[in-house]
C-alpha cells in the first residue's frame, strides 16, 4: 500500500481571520516576540503560507521551533514535518520520527498518525509494524478524520507489513465514508459487494459506489458501471451504467477503458449516444468545479491509500 505522510495541519489549514491580515500578522508577531507559544506557532504558519506576510519557510521554521521548544504539540508535529519532507532542514527520517514521537506522546493525533506511517514506510530506518499499529490505532481512537481514514484503508488494502484484513477495516471505513471520504466510500462499496462486511449487500454497494462516483472517485465510477450491469444487455440500468463507465474511461481509469473496448460492439448506437451525452454533462460540470478549486488559495492535505481498489 502506498500512502503519503499527512502534512502538519497547522502549516496548511487556517488563515488570519481579520479584515487586514497584515495588521493581524503584526499583532501576532508582537505576541510571538513576547514568548507566547501559541502566537509563535500561528506566526510560523503565517510565514509558511504567506498569510499577511511574505512567504518565508525559513522564518516559519524559526517561529515554529520556538513554539515547539515550549511544548506546543502542533508545533512539535510541524517540526517533524520539516524533517520528514526536507523543507528548510535537510531531510532526516530519524529526526522526523524523534519529533513525531514527542508530539505523539504529548497527545497529538497528527503526530501519532505520522509516526505510525513513518515506522512502516521509512526508507532509512528499521521498520516496526507493532509500534506503527499502536500509534495508528491511538490516532484513530481520537476520531481524527485523517487517522480514521488511514487506518481503515490500511486494514482494507494491507501493505508490505500487513496482510489485508477487510473485516477489521469496516468500522473505520464506515466512519470515514460517512464523513465524506470518497476513497473510503468506494472501499466500503467493495466490501458490501464482496460480503466482507459479513453479508453480500449489492444495494448498499451501489449506494456507496454512487456517492463516491458523484464525488469524482474513478474506481467507484467504474465499479458503479459494472454493478449496474453495463455488460448485461438485459440490465434496466444499462444507460446509467455506461454513463459511469464512460466517465471513468474518459479520465483514464484502466478497468473502465478495457471494459468499454470489449462491450462497444454490443451497444445499440442510440443508447450509446444517450449515455455519452450524460457523461459529457457530468464531466463538464466536474471539470469546472475542479478548475475553481485549483484556483483557490486554500491548500489541502490528506493521507489516502493510493492503491487501486477495485
Amino acid at each position: 500500500m502506498k500512502t503519503t505522510l499527512l502534512l502538519a495541519s497547522i502549516l496548511l489549514l487556517g488563515q488570519l481571520h481579520a479584515a487586514d491580515p497584515a495588521s493581524a500578522a503584526s499583532e501576532l508577531e508582537a505576541a510571538a516576540s513576547s514568548g507566547n507559544a501559541t502566537a509563535q506557532f500561528q506566526l510560523g504558519r503565517a510565514y509558511f503560507r504567506g498569510d499577511g506576510v511574505a512567504a518565508d519557510k525559513a522564518q516559519a521554521h524559526q517561529w515554529i521551533l520556538k513554539s515547539a521548544e515550549q511544548g506546543n504539540p502542533d508545533a512539535i508535529t510541524s517540526i517533524g514535518y520539516f524533517y520528514s519532507q526536507g523543507v528548510v532542514l535537510e531531510k532526516d527520517e530519524a529526526k522526523a520520527i524523534e519529533w513525531f514521537r514527542k508530539g505523539a506522546e504529548a497527545g497529538s493525533a497528527k503526530s501519532q498518525m505520522n509516526l505510525g506511517l513513518m515506522l512502516r514506510q521509512g526508507k532509512t530506518i528499521t521498520l516496526n509494524h507493532d509500534e506503527s499499529m499502536l500509534w495508528l490505532e491511538k490516532a484513530a481512537a481520537t476520531d481524527d478524520p485523517d487517522a480514521v481514514r488511514t487506518l481503515g484503508q490500511l486494514y482494507f488494502l494491507g501493505d508490505a507489513l500487513l496482510m489485508p484484513a477487510p473485516s477489521k477495516s469496516i468500522p473505520y471505513l464506515t466512519k470515514a465514508a460517512e464523513a465524506g471520504d470518497p476513497a473510503s466510500m468506494n472501499m466500503l462499496g467493495v466490501a458490501y459487494r464482496e460480503g466482507q462486511t459479513g453479508t453480500i449487500d449489492k444495494e448498499q454497494a451501489k449506494a456507496w459506489f454512487r456517492k463516491a462516483a458523484q464525488l469524482g472517485e474513478l474506481k467507484a465510477q467504474s465499479n458503479l458501471g459494472h454493478i449496474l450491469g453495463v455488460e448485461s444487455p438485459t440490465s434496466r440500468d444499462r444507460k446509467e451504467a455506461l454513463k459511469w463507465l464512460l466517465i471513468a474511461k474518459e479520465q483514464g481509469e484502466a478497468t473502465a477503458t478495457k471494459t468499454y473496448k470489449e462491450i462497444l460492439p454490443t451497444f445499440p448506437p442510440a443508447l450509446l449516444a444517450a449515455a455519452q451525452k450524460e457523461a459529457n454533462k457530468f464531466l463538464i460540470i466536474a471539470r469546472s468545479k475542479s478548475s475553481k478549486t485549483a484556483a483557490s488559495p486554500e491548500e489541502k492535505q490528506h493521507a489516502n491509500a493510493a492503491n487501486p481498489h477495485e
